[in-house]
């Protein structure tokens, strides 16, 4: 593909992508598709040769477009509804054209100093102390086990990645009990193990963590060895009364999905 087929091709992407959001009211919510009928359609073998584009995109059409759910539907509610604004896919058109590796400042110190501005905008937002800090993720389970590894190593004193954790005491991980199941993976993948998780109880409409509850079974750890190295039950209040946004774009909710799971979850050493 050339300079010139790459605009064409481009502009044709983006038409295509306006028209299917304004026809998103008139499509089937979920995909009409039987389980295999996709995977049937798709040739067993990659193809020996290049194909032309408008081959491709009349597979996309043909193809693959019977076999999605669409997310973006007005009445799809299921896990994270209508999740991507039109300025935001403007911007995923622009982030793909670039294609920079942002995982240091200098591969691209832009992204770099953008990202930790505007999660200083989101700590401001949520009243949060100056001192915290933090990172985009890219999803909830990454956010949630990022958290997680930073207090296990918190907890053993930064060692646990050093000298591995069959030599260390246990660790106990406090949260409520509506939390997501990404929890339980990051216990398992962490090396914590689900019986060192403790669920808590939730209070009222807005299921927010039982504080006393949390208290309790605090106490009743360290009163059996255990030694708290995290959040303590006045700073999960302080944190689950502080502000929210009531509407964030998708950098500021994933931004929000990391912090609150670090506040969220408490670390104690058994």
């Amino acid at each position: 593909m050339d300079d010139a087929e790459f605009c064409v091709w481009s502009h044709r992407a983006a038409d295509w992508g306006a028209e299917y959001r304004r026809s998103l009211r008139r499509r089937p919510v979920r995909a009409q598709t039987a389980p295999g009928a996709i995977f049937d359609e798709i040739p067993a073998s990659a193809p020996e040769a290049p194909e032309s584009m408008e081959a491709i995109f009349a597979d996309f059409e043909n193809v693959v477009m019977p076999g999605i759910t669409h997310w973006q539907h007005p009445r799809f509610f299921a896990y994270f509804p209508a999740n991507a604004a039109p300025a935001s896919v403007i911007a995923e058109q622009l982030v793909s054209a670039i294609a920079a590796q942002c995982m240091l400042w200098q591969t691209s110190p832009a992204a770099t100093e953008l990202e930790t501005r505007v999660l200083d905008w989101l700590r401001r937002a949520l009243g949060l102390p100056e001192d915290f800090k933090g990172v985009i993720q890219d999803s909830a389970s990454s956010a949630t086990l990022a958290a997680i590894l930073v207090m296990r190593e918190r907890a053993l004193k930064w060692i646990g990645n050093k000298r591995g954790l069959s030599d260390q005491q246990r660790l106990r991980i406090y949260c409520s009990d509506q939390v997501h199941t990404s929890i339980d993976r990051a216990i398992w993948i962490s090396g914590i193990g689900e019986d060192n998780l403790v669920r808590i109880p939730v209070l009222g409409e807005m299921r927010s963590l039982d504080v006393a509850a949390l208290d309790a079974a605090i106490v009743a750890d360290k009163q059996a060895g255990s030694c708290l190295r995290a959040l303590s039950p006045a700073s999960v209040e302080r944190a689950w009364a502080a502000p929210t946004i009531s509407r964030a774009s998708a950098t500021l909710r994933i931004a929000t999905v990391s912090m609150f799971t670090s506040m969220q979850l408490g670390l104690a050493r058994r």
